[in-house]
């Protein structure tokens, strides 16, 4: 009997449903077995599915991301099998369920290796990908995520964030000390300045405008233009510039990144113009930044450990943010007592190959093949960067938070976002 006709048999007794569904899978465009090293494995798309000298130790490798004393456990993708089967090992599992995150990969990978020994525990339940939410304890097969199809899209970057959490929070640790070099540096200012607290409540029931530096911030600046005699709008640091060839000032202006790279987005943008426009700044910007602007400052602080000391000495408001300037605005715009927000520029990818507005600054930055995807607002697929599909997933769970706040989005060429409306002009 053919190895494919053994695991399907024994997967159609246990969940008929995910049978039936691989049946119906396509074979992915590129499948190959390499055989031809110490263990085998397939090459699909591109990627090896594991190593082809130590399965079982990167399996191990993986499987420490489930505490020792869990009795349950969640894997991301099958791979071929060995992360579930080293983490069936374990005797204090009770329940170990697999989620496919590729039916096609899966079902390529049921066709050439036989995982009827842990599809068979008692202990396993196997799953589609098509849930967004994400479970824990849990462990992925790294090549699953890569390869992983547009059903499983939310999903795979939801696993990737809670991968790089500990990374992420190591750097916004409150002894991480380039962080804590460039708040001290900042001290001065902040003892100073306003708190953003100023701003909450100053625009109950608006609808406000947000205007990030994605590509599609260009074809709507004269849009951006025209709405402006009605609706405030709170514009993040890289959009100011193409902002200013048009000659809109935004209402207030938002930076929170440390790079010192971002100085340039002050550069050329009319900063006489900007006078009477409030910047919303986090402490650990470069200190040129608050520096050079013109107008009024206003200190807010996220919920990261790094500002955990200079807020108790000098107390301010806080905002929401998960990597992106983009978050801030876009909370800043809620607690300013915004009804509806519409975004501009909020891509999150790159669509015709740019990451940037026309005149942002960033223009050095240049795609070099689609190693990161996401859908966009036409349901294709759209070339991003890992850190961009984290900053959306983190930004469609902060707006589920909002129920009561209406979430547009102006172009359908960037990343879709999840909760949002398409806004129309006529609306």
């Amino acid at each position: 009997m053919k190895v494919i006709k053994r695991n399907l048999i024994l997967i159609s007794s246990r969940w008929p449903c995910i049978a039936e569904d691989l049946k119906k899978a396509r074979a992915p465009a590129s499948v190959a077995l390499v055989s031809n090293t110490p263990e085998a494995t397939l090459f699909i798309d591109g990627i090896h599915l594991s190593s082809c000298y130590a399965r079982r130790q990167e399996a191990e490798l993986q499987a420490q991301l489930i505490p020792s004393h869990s009795d349950q456990a969640w894997v991301y993708g099958i791979g071929l099998g060995d992360l579930p089967r080293v983490l069936l090992n374990r005797r204090n599992i009770k329940q170990l369920k697999v989620v496919m995150l590729n039916r096609s990969v899966a079902f390529a990978s049921l066709s050439y290796f036989d995982h009827t020994d842990w599809l068979a525990d008692p202990r396993v339940e196997l799953l589609s990908g098509c849930e967004e939410n994400l479970h824990a304890p849990l462990a992925a097969n790294p090549a699953c995520l890569v390869l992983a199809d547009v059903s499983s899209a939310s999903l795979r970057d939801r696993v990737f964030l809670e991968l790089s959490t500990p990374y992420i929070n190591r750097q916004h640790a409150a002894e991480n000390p380039e962080i804590q070099a460039r708040i001290a540096a900042n001290e001065s200012f902040v003892k100073g300045d306003g708190d953003v607290e100023a701003l909450f409540g100053s625009q109950p029931g608006a609808t406000i405008m947000v205007a990030a530096a994605g590509p599609s911030l260009t074809s709507n600046l004269e849009k951006i233009a025209s709405l402006k005699k009605s609706f405030p709008l709170v514009a993040v640091n890289s959009a100011l510039k193409p902002l200013a060839q048009k000659g809109i000032v935004p209402d207030v202006a938002v930076v929170i990144d440390s790079d010192p790279k971002i100085i340039s987005s002050f550069e050329n943008c009319a900063l006489e113009r900007l006078s009477d426009v409030p910047l919303v700044y986090f402490p650990r910007v470069p200190e040129m930044v608050p520096a050079i602007w013109p107008g009024p400052r206003l200190t807010a602080y996220s919920g990261h450990a790094c500002y955990s000391s200079i807020s108790k000495k000098h107390p301010r408001g806080k905002l929401f943010s998960s990597g992106s300037v983009l978050h801030t605005a876009v909370d800043l715009a809620v607690q300013m007592g915004a009804a509806a927000i519409i975004l501009f520029g909020a891509d999150l990818a790159f669509p015709g190959g740019n990451k940037y507005a026309k005149g942002a600054g960033w223009q050095e930055a240049e795609t070099k093949g689609m190693q990161h995807w996401v859908l966009d607002g036409h349901g294709n697929q759209v070339e991003t960067s890992a850190a961009f599909r984290g900053y959306l997933r983190d930004l469609e769970s902060y707006i589920k938070t909002k129920p009561d706040v209406r979430f547009y989005n102006s172009s359908r060429d960037g990343a879709r976002i999840n909760g949002t409306e398409i806004w129309e002009s006529s609306s």
